[in-house]
């Protein structure tokens, strides 16, 4: 028998947790049951990862044109609210016709707005959808109209739904979506990445740092819910008691929000750290860089799903720290594993990497409680065969 041929739909090619998260998912599915293409509207980090572990890429889908007013405020612009919905039909039919055209035996939504316009299109192809989710559908983070879609969709149009967390899953049982059609699959690693990683004193002579300097980093895209900003300030308290403590920030501002970059270099020459705060840009060796740290940092200020970059910190045997909400506490055992801080408050952020950096012991075992705890349980080959078990359910296949 054939495998199934998979399309795995999401509305952006940029690398964050997530996408590294696709990255591996895709890389390591059994190929004698799926073979996976990808659809995205345009290239970019992802697209060119994809290709290079033999994945399929389709760009265009949905088009620029339904991204770009998507960004903007309709408001009274008539011109923008007759483009919008010609705009959403195309792309819908457009993928719809990818699908066929491609022979595509099942769809997976991986992004909050494809989970929309994918599973429209899968049910015009007339082929099963699956979404995997890596948001926490609720207000304030979603509109009501959002909310309303996606609980729609979720409930007459999906075949099966894979959660990152429970975290995740609950929050859309609270939607009023089936818990029955809903299985939480959490994300893995593959521990021999960390095999191939460069030393810490190479990455360190790299970024300038000295090799007996603390180090605490932050990994993820710069956006402001992901808290740079209380990260920064936490920093600048940190450094008043260990001013020899440099601080990463590794990651880019996400497309089209470059100034929200200026305004965190801003803030550190208003705080004085200029000289203690690095900003590394987009890197593809974030492990590399994760082992050249001494803490790594999660600043979140709302609920995060799961949180990728822990786990990849804790396969590396390095502590964290990392604010509460969402499926955080699922990832991180508070004072085995790393420590756990309230959102949005730089006072007890900075007091934890404070602690750790401090205590060396204390950060070692915490590093090795972190790397055991991921072998046990967050496996790259976990999350593989339990998102091939639900995409299985989907098509209705029992094997």
């Amino acid at each position: 028998m054939r495998p199934y041929r998979l399309l795995v739909v999401s509305h952006v090619a940029e690398i964050g947790g997530a996408e590294r998260g696709i990255i591996r998912k895709l890389g390591s599915l059994d190929r004698t049951l799926f073979e996976p293409s990808f659809a995205c509207p345009f290239e970019g980090p992802l697209t060119r990862e994809l290709a290079e572990i033999g994945v399929q890429v389709h760009t265009g889908y949905p088009s620029k044109e339904l991204l770009n007013i998507r960004r903007s405020s309709l408001g009274d612009n008539r011109l923008l609210m007759l483009k919008y919905p010609v705009a959403f039909l195309s792309s819908i039919i457009r993928l719809a016709r990818l699908i066929r055209s491609g022979g595509y035996d099942v769809v997976l939504a991986d992004s909050a707005k494809a989970d929309i316009y994918a599973t429209l299109a899968g049910r015009l192809a007339r082929r099963p959808v699956a979404w995997h989710i890596h948001d926490i559908y609720k207000e304030p983070t979603f509109s009501r109209l959002n909310l309303w879609m996606l609980r729609t969709l979720a409930s007459c149009f999906t075949a099966r739904i894979v959660s990152v967390s429970e975290a995740a899953k609950e929050a859309m049982v609270a939607l009023g979506v089936s818990g029955q059609k809903i299985q939480t699959v959490y994300n893995g690693i593959d521990m021999e990445l960390l095999e191939r990683t460069r030393e810490p004193s190479e990455v360190r002579a790299e970024l300038g740092i000295e090799p007996d300097a603390p180090v605490a980093g932050m990994v993820g895209r710069l956006v402001d819910w992901k808290g740079p900003d209380y990260f920064i300030r936490a920093a600048a308290r940190v450094a008043e008691s260990i001013p020899q403590a440099r601080f990463l920030l590794v990651g880019a501002a996400t497309f089209g929000e470059e100034s929200y970059l200026d305004g965190l270099k801003s803030l550190c020459r208003e705080l004085g750290m200029e000289d203690r705060v690095i900003f590394t840009g987009f890197r593809r060796d974030v492990l590399d860089l994760m082992k050249a740290m001494d803490v790594v940092v999660h600043a979140s200020i709302e609920p995060e799903p799961f949180g990728q970059v822990l786990l990849e910190a804790m396969a590396a045997g390095r502590p964290t720290v990392a604010t509460t909400g969402g499926g955080v506490s699922e990832i991180i055992d508070d004072g085995v594993t790393g420590l756990l801080v309230p959102p949005a408050d730089a006072g007890a952020l900075a007091g934890a990497i404070a602690s750790i950096l401090k205590d060396r012991g204390k950060a070692v075992e915490m590093g090795e409680a972190g790397r055991h705890k991921v072998v046990e349980s967050f496996t790259v080959s976990g999350m593989s065969r339990g998102l091939e078990r639900e995409l299985l359910k989907a098509l209705g296949d029992e094997r």
